[in-house]
């Protein structure tokens, strides 16, 4: 078989075989260890109120990210998508309450909103064109927020990298972010390999 091209079906197919090998488990999402995962979701949770707020989790995996939600935030209203098309059979057959989907957001035509777009880990893969569809990804996600969108990505001043990963810079990332809102935060002081952005619509209300 030769190896496709395409970086996003490349992802989906990284991912199918993890969650053959390992099942529903915090390895298959290609975390080393399941404090990282806990810790980036910490993060992800505490960076906004997401009580009575509609999510939309981008790269959604087994769609842990909506339990842990659950316990820390009030009525939220959970969606997820993934390239993965074994992670959201997966994702199904736990939350069957969630509306779960196969879908790559560049592809996707509508105008669906959400309040809060999140991702977790989605760039790391994108290979050579990664500055390039990070960004197209940022600014498909904060097309579909009506408040804020949360993202992370390995971070260019990790001490130890792993080859054939992508890491962006902080202060770019920042940089080019401004562009689509001023309203922002950068956090990376949770991780040392890893920073995370909150961009917020300027009608965003705490």
């Amino acid at each position: 078989m030769i190896p496709t091209t395409d970086p996003f079906e490349r992802i989906a197919d990284f991912y199918d075989r993890r969650v053959a090998q390992f099942g529903h488990d915090p390895r298959a999402c290609d975390y080393g260890r399941s404090e990282s995962q806990r810790k980036k979701f910490q993060v992800l949770s505490d960076s906004i109120d997401y009580s009575g707020r509609s999510v939309l989790d981008i790269g959604c995996g087994f769609a842990d990210f909506s339990a842990f939600l659950a316990q820390r935030h009030e009525r939220v209203r959970y969606s997820g998508v993934d390239l993965s098309p074994s992670m959201i059979a997966k994702a199904r057959e736990k939350n069957p309450e969630h509306d779960l989907q196969v879908m790559n957001i560049l592809e996707e035509v509508g105008n669906q909103t959400h309040d809060v777009v999140t991702a977790n880990g989605i760039f790391y893969l994108l290979g050579n064109d990664a500055p390039q569809l990070m960004r197209r990804l940022v600014k498909a996600m904060f097309e579909r927020c009506r408040e804020a969108v949360i993202f992370n990505s390995l971070s260019t001043w990790a001490t130890i990298k792993e080859p054939d990963e992508f890491y962006a810079d902080p202060l770019e990332t920042v940089a080019w972010c401004r562009e689509i809102s001023p309203s922002l935060v950068l956090r990376h002081d949770y991780l040392q390999h890893d920073f995370l952005i909150v961009l917020r619509r300027e009608n965003y209300k705490k």
